[in-house]
């Protein structure tokens, strides 16, 4: 299916049947058209939901800065789907203009939207969303808590290490093992010895990203742990152990790794 379609596709947006509508904005989405995006914007006051949300997916996916203002008006809209699919296209667009709008959807009563608020101002990347970043680090709910985590990793600023140092104690093993993670892609040489001691967690998943988190940062200091780790009972810490002694690169791996 090609930009021919487009136009009986756009028809397709004011069937009477919404799964045909919902259809046809998902296609639209996939063939990426601009000429799509004015059909799709109309079609975000559709009577169903579902659709709502599908047309919010299609204009992500289309990434057409036209989009945002309409986009950020549907972030209050009644339907929890629809507000998700929303926050989650203004980060595909990755847009500043809807960057306050996001903000404030982090502090919604939903959890799924909160998600999707947080891992699109990841995607946005714009230091102004870290403070609320940090902030949603005590979220309530531990997916929300992560996605915080892993969009500070990918806005990689360093006022975000304390924060972060201190959720690597969350209680949650996906929270501890995201904030590993974002902590090696920030890469504060304060963040070394904690990653050495979260490579002790009673989570193996929390260990591996400790190991991986250690290699990304290229820290001498950390050979040694990371050469005991090459006994670790699980094989995926032993293998992100393995790798980040190859990034690393210092002579006192070879033998181990041999």
């Amino acid at each position: 299916m090609g930009k021919s379609a487009v136009e009986p596709l756009t028809e397709a947006l004011k069937d009477e049947d919404q799964a045909v509508r919902s259809a046809a904005a998902w296609s639209l989405g996939d063939i990426r058209d601009a000429s799509a995006v004015q059909p799709l914007i109309q079609a975000l006051k559709d009577e169903d939901p579902a659709v709502r949300s599908t047309v919010a997916w299609s204009l992500g996916h289309i990434q057409d800065t036209t989009a945002v203002q309409p986009l950020i008006g549907v972030v209050k809209d009644e339907d929890e789907s629809v507000r998700s699919a929303a926050a989650g296209a203004l980060g595909k667009i990755r847009e500043t203009a809807g960057l306050e709008s996001l903000i404030q959807v982090l502090k919604h009563e939903y959890q799924a939207v909160r998600c999707a608020a947080a891992w699109s101002l990841g995607e946005i990347g714009d230091t102004r969303a870290v403070r609320p970043l940090i902030q949603s680090l005590k979220d309530q709910d531990q997916a929300v808590r992560s996605t915080a985590a892993w969009s500070l990793g990918d806005i990689r600023d360093a006022s975000a290490v304390q924060p972060l140092l201190q959720t690597l104690k969350d209680k949650d093993q996906a929270v501890r093992s995201t904030t590993a993670w974002s902590l090696g892609q920030i890469g504060d040489a304060k963040t070394v010895q904690p990653l050495i001691e979260a490579m002790n967690d009673k989570s193996r998943a929390v260990r591996a990203a400790a190991a991986a988190a250690l290699g990304h940062m290229r820290d001498a200091g950390a050979v040694q742990p990371l050469v005991n780790a090459l006994k670790d009972e699980d094989h995926g810490v032993r293998s992100a152990a393995a790798w980040s002694l190859g990034d690393i690169g210092d002579a006192r791996a070879f033998q181990p790794l041999v």
